[in-house]
């Protein structure tokens, strides 16, 4: 049998309480599967706070310092499961990214993985240890401890999942897998048994939280199968493979091979549209990639740049605009729902179908790729917009 690796975060990890039971099931799953990698993110709201802190303290932080702060917090949460396997009776060893061999470029806090060298989580796992590592984190070639940006624990797992030539890896929830849509707001809302890492990265894009897309074309390029599984519960999640590897599906009956087919909704609220006016330079966007900024779309106008980010780094891209001498006007408290699927390119019908709908919820926007359309509105319109296009577009043809 082979290395299995399990990524913990959330809620799982927020608390002494939630550590324990990770490392009750990490005991169990002990009893079958001999060689475990755990990677762990940072306790409940640790990051956040940490973040917090060191604003209050300092208008334009050092990225340096800030990502020897950040680390922190995987630091903890990585020791004190050592600590609760220990009590288990189970032996184990807590490495930090740079420990673990996780080597990067040189830029603070969004660093890319350049190399896996993870020889001492070999030697630990020969000696029949349980290795847990701390996600988000790596040490760059100038020996500098560097971060891999949000959701940088999913690339943490699935570079050692790469490296280690694991049979499994578990991304482990507060979910138990990819829904056509948030079930918080849509009951109907079913748990797809696999999607494809196309799919997927198109679903992580756009709002589904289960994945960060890092991770996922990470899986994709080295072809190494992931699984959404719940992190309180053992039920069957949902797995993302290779489209060859994908659940096929049975030929359409009539005259529909080639008919446009709604994959699943992802949503994204709490948006604010800023219109930029200015010239925008190379050191601009330079900026913008460095603070890793949640820039959730983006499109060039006469005199300036559009941008549409998450609330949460509203301050910080204003910085960088006052920065470089740009003026902004912004409208707060947007949302976007995006349709998923195939067939839907430059599909104007199903723009005109969605809109008809959405009639009452006064859409601004509309935007599309090959896989994806996507429509902008007030928040406020959000649990109903993703009702309604679920029900049309989903249930429906699940009827079907």
């Amino acid at each position: 049998m082979g290395v299995i690796i399990k990524k913990f975060g959330g809620s799982s990890v927020a608390d002494i309480d939630g550590i324990r039971r990770v490392a009750a099931r990490i005991a169990e799953d002990r009893r079958t599967q001999p060689d475990i990698v755990v990677v762990v993110s940072a306790m409940g709201q640790t990051t956040d706070e940490l973040f917090a802190m060191a604003y209050g303290i300092s208008r334009f932080p050092s990225q340096r310092e800030l990502d020897m702060l950040l680390t922190a917090g995987e630091r903890i949460s990585m020791s004190l499961l050592s600590l609760a396997l220990h009590e288990h009776g189970i032996d184990s060893i807590s490495f930090t990214g740079s420990q673990s061999g996780i080597i990067t470029d040189a830029r603070h806090g969004n660093a890319r993985i350049l190399r896996v060298s993870a020889f001492r989580l070999r030697e630990e796992l020969a000696r029949g240890k349980v290795v847990i590592v701390a996600g988000f984190q790596g040490v760059s070639t100038t020996k500098e401890v560097t971060t891999l940006g949000r959701g940088g624990s999913d690339t943490t797992a699935v570079a050692l999942a790469c490296y280690l030539d694991a049979e499994r890896c578990e991304i482990c929830k507060d979910v138990d897998g990819v829904y056509t849509a948030d079930p918080r707001f849509v009951p109907a809302a079913r748990r797809l048994d696999s999607v494809t890492y196309e799919q997927m990265l198109t679903l992580s894009c756009t709002g589904a939280g289960v994945l960060h897309s890092r991770a996922v074309e990470f899986a994709d390029h080295y072809r190494r199968p992931i699984e959404i599984t719940s992190s309180r519960q053992r039920t069957r999640g949902t797995r993302i493979v290779p489209g060859e590897a994908a659940i096929a599906r049975p030929l359409p009956q009539g005259d529909d091979m080639e008919a446009r087919r709604i994959l699943a909704l992802t949503s994204k609220k709490n948006l604010v549209c800023y219109t930029c006016s200015g010239e925008e330079s190379a050191g601009f966007w330079d900026d913008l990639n460095r603070d890793e900024l949640d820039i959730f779309w983006y499109e060039f106008s006469g005199s300036g740049v559009i941008l549409y980010i998450d609330n949460a780094f509203s301050e910080c891209l204003e910085r960088v605009l006052a920065k470089h001498d740009m003026t902004y006007e912004c409208i707060r408290e947007l949302a976007a729902i995006t349709l998923v699927g195939h067939n839907i390119w430059n599909d104007f019908s199903l723009v005109g179908e969605v809109r008809e709908l959405l009639r009452n919820c006064s859409v601004a926007r509309v935007t599309h790729g090959t896989m994806h359309i996507t429509f902008f509105f007030a928040e406020t319109y959000e649990a109903e917009a993703l009702c309604l296009l679920h029900e049309k577009f989903i249930e429906t043809n699940d009827s079907d």
